[in-house]
């Protein structure tokens, strides 16, 4: 994109070059920052209303952009009516900046170049480096029923411990699908670990599922539900609880998504 130099007295904004404006973005500025400093490098010192219209900045923005520009030290402001601003030299802060950032990246490439290496060097020597080759080690499983069921049948086989980990959404579904497996496998003697986020939504759920198995509770976001048994076999799923109002009360339900399962046992 063409440049155009915009004297003070030019009726004609500035036209900002996008590659300039990415590139000031990787130096920490924002894109009105990015914006507002270009028109001032091309434009000097200006007034607000001037700048405004130079930069594209939207006026109800100009003033908190101009104080992140002078909190980065990158312009002056002359205390006259109207307050009028000048851009400083990109040598004297950016330049910097941008060499820390270039050193970074280098570091980063020759981290990225040993991985590589080492890589190639695990692969050419017979290494395992990718997802088992043998179908009995990994498979993928589709549908919440499929699932459930699938989980269900590793509950029942397990013949010395269960960890069981859940989202909030999921802890509803344990309850629905899993709560009497659950109870079965604790009566065998099994120790069953259940580590799960609740919330306000499902305090109900995990009051009366903590009347069949002892759950651990946790205030820290879990990404997925899974289940571990025996140490041999691992069933990973998603699910998510969505929240509405209805008549000025809050309803919880589980959404219809799809959610897959990935399952590891041990080749015997």
């Amino acid at each position: 994109m063409s440049r155009i130099i915009v004297p003070r007295s030019s009726p004609i904004p500035a036209v900002i070059d996008e590659q300039e404006i990415g590139a000031l973005r990787l130096l920490g500025l924002t894109p009105y920052e990015a914006k507002a400093y270009l028109a001032l490098i091309r434009t000097g010192p200006v007034s607000a209303g001037k700048l405004a219209f130079y930069s594209h900045v939207p006026r109800s923005k100009l003033y908190g952009t101009l104080r992140g520009l002078e909190q980065k030290g990158l312009v002056h402001v002359a205390p006259s009516k109207p307050e009028t601003f000048a851009a400083v030299s990109p040598l004297a802060v950016l330049k910097a900046k941008a060499e820390e950032i270039s050193d970074q990246a280098a570091a980063g490439l020759e981290i990225v170049q040993k991985l590589a290496e080492e890589y190639e060097l695990k692969a050419t020597s017979g290494g395992e480096l990718g997802l088992p080759r043998e179908a009995n080690e990994l498979w993928h499983i589709d549908g919440r029923r499929h699932i459930y069921h699938s989980v269900g049948k590793m509950l029942w086989r397990a013949a010395k411990s269960v960890s069981y980990y859940a989202t909030p959404a999921g802890l509803v579904r344990a309850y629905k699908a899993h709560a009497d497996y659950l109870e079965n496998v604790g009566k065998r003697g099994v120790t069953v670990r259940l580590l799960a986020q609740t919330t306000k939504e499902i305090r109900s759920v995990a009051s009366e599922l903590a009347a069949v198995v002892k759950i651990r509770r946790t205030a820290k976001p879990l990404g997925a539900n899974f289940v571990c048994i025996d140490g041999r076999e691992l069933s990973s799923w998603r699910t998510r609880l969505m929240t509405s109002m209805s008549k000025g009360r809050r309803q919880s339900r589980l959404d219809n998504e799809q959610v897959a399962s990935w399952n590891v046992r041990e080749s015997l």
